[in-house]
């Protein structure tokens, strides 16, 4: 992927004041065809092979050479080799002693291999999905990360990056009610609510961010979200200790257009080809993101303190508290 003047330009004069000079990225996904059996995966876009050298020069390029860190997930794809992945993550967030990396944990995953990807040193979190249920679009929490690897990331006290599953993500009354169940029985582990509770339509957090406000262990990322209510509602509700800058990069962060949303619902928009009166080129989803969370700040009067927390603070005071969880 290139930037484009005209992505340069919308930085520079829309952005650039509100970025702060350190980013700790806490949503990216790293992906290599390596040990992977291509007649098992379908064609996606998010097999995009980057490590964490493409992850950095792509970082450079959008946020100017600022300095950056990450949380490294692995990529989840239904059929991928969990093994040979996880295998790839360990390498890869040993080039950079500041980012930390989450495995992929599929729901047939035994116990003994979480603990060993543990022990390696190398993982901090993991990184469940919602194809790894039977039923993607209406999966349980412990659907696709079942209570037994639950348990041992409880005894690692490490985290857990989620990626709610029905129509209305947090808004639905399973999943308000398995984080009540979960955040309770399993105090040691930190949930990081990925895409602001995969809130990309501000109607799933009108109301149940009323719910997740009061629950313990919680955190999110604002990876994707294009929705300015969404953020408004986080930083207006929230505990801004708790909310984490993220940006879903490179595969889908990095792709040209918005998330746009109606209704209940929302869709990609890449942007129109013709138009008459204003230019047509679209800038990457994560500028899409910033402008809304720029916004968002800007209508709460947060500081330029406040605005730090989001984007390294935050993430640092969790991560440190990580790598001291080892037992």
């Amino acid at each position: 992927m290139l930037l484009t003047a005209h992505d340069h330009e919308f930085r520079m004069k829309h952005l650039e004041s509100f970025i702060p000079s350190k980013i700790y990225d806490m949503h990216t996904h790293i992906w290599t065809e390596k040990g992977q059996d291509p007649s098992r995966l379908a064609p996606s876009s998010l097999r995009m092979e980057a490590g964490t050298d493409e992850l950095r020069r792509w970082s450079n390029q959008l946020f100017g050479d600022r300095e950056c860190h990450y949380l490294l997930l692995g990529t989840p794809l239904k059929n991928m080799n969990r093994r040979n992945h996880n295998l790839f993550l360990q390498n890869e967030v040993q080039k950079d002693e500041l980012s930390i990396a989450g495995m992929i944990a599929t729901a047939d995953m035994s116990p003994e291999e979480m603990a060993e990807n543990f022990d390696s040193g190398h993982f901090h979190a993991v990184k469940p999905y919602r194809v790894f249920a039977d039923d993607p679009a209406h999966a349980r929490i412990t659907d696709f990360i079942p209570e037994k690897l639950l348990e041992v990331v409880d005894h690692y006290r490490m985290a857990v990056t989620l990626h709610l599953s029905f129509p209305s993500g947090a808004a639905a009354p399973e999943n308000q009610a398995d984080l009540k169940y979960l955040t309770s029985r399993y105090p040691g582990i930190k949930w990081i609510l990925a895409h602001c509770a995969r809130a990309f339509n501000a109607n799933f957090l009108t109301d149940s961010i009323h719910v997740l406000k009061h629950l313990p262990n919680i955190y999110y990322d604002t990876s994707a979200v294009n929705d300015l209510y969404t953020h408004y509602l986080l930083l207006k509700y929230e505990d801004r200790k708790r909310i984490m800058f993220g940006s879903d990069n490179i595969a889908a962060g990095g792709v040209k257009g918005k998330y746009v949303t109606y209704a209940d619902s929302w869709f990609y928009l890449p942007g129109q080809e013709h138009l008459e009166h204003c230019p047509t080129e679209a800038v990457p989803v994560v500028y899409e993101q910033l402008l809304q969370q720029k916004r968002a700040a800007d209508m709460l009067e947060m500081n330029r303190y406040e605005i730090e927390d989001l984007f390294y603070r935050n993430a640092e005071n969790l991560i440190a508290g990580l790598k001291k969880r080892l037992p």
